[in-house]
């Protein structure tokens, strides 16, 4: 099912209105506010290019450059302990900050439907804690016989995790990660 559609490089919602029988929609991922709405779904999509069509023509004629959608840079907010792990990880490979984070969006990005791929990073996890270690059979800890290593967690990682935890996507939200 596709819920975005694209058009001139710009992207829109779609989106049903409680209130009466209208699709609607706007434009995503831009500062301006541009809407549309239809009775149908063909004409949601023609109304979609209408609006991006006329969005266009106005800044023309204003002599204003449209925003566009997603320019390549954005903020994350990861926390100070994530943001520290992540900079040194990206130092023992080699990599700049911005190199490691858009090799891990990639990765991500490319498995998004497929599920986790290949192991290149272990990450142990005890007590709730996480560390991460290079995925080599010398470095793997040393798993108890309380502890179960579970694979593709996460974009292709491992976690060290309790036998006792009921589910494996129990334990990943208590992280704060989901799984897919």
């Amino acid at each position: 099912m596709k819920n975005i559609l694209d058009y001139k490089g710009y992207l829109g919602s779609i989106e049903f209105e409680i209130d009466g029988p209208t699709l609607v929609g706007k434009l995503l991922f831009i500062r301006d506010v541009i809407t549309y709405s239809a009775q149908t779904a063909d004409g949601l999509v023609k109304a979609f290019h209408e609006a991006v069509d006329d969005y266009l023509q106005t800044c023309e004629a204003l002599g204003d450059t449209p925003d566009t959608p997603c320019k390549g840079t954005f903020n994350v907010r990861v926390g100070a302990t994530l943001h520290r792990d992540v900079a040194v990880i990206a130092r023992n490979r080699g990599q700049s900050l911005n190199e490691f984070v858009c090799g891990a969006l990639t990765y991500a990005v490319q498995n998004a439907e497929h599920g986790a791929g290949t192991n290149e990073r272990v990450t142990a996890t005890r007590n709730i804690e996480t560390m991460s270690i290079p995925a080599t059979s010398e470095t793997l800890p040393a798993v108890s016989s309380d502890e179960t290593l579970i694979h593709n967690i996460a974009g292709g990682f491992y976690q060290v995790l309790p036998k006792s935890a009921a589910t494996v996507s129990t334990v990943v939200r208590k992280k704060g990660i989901r799984n897919g």
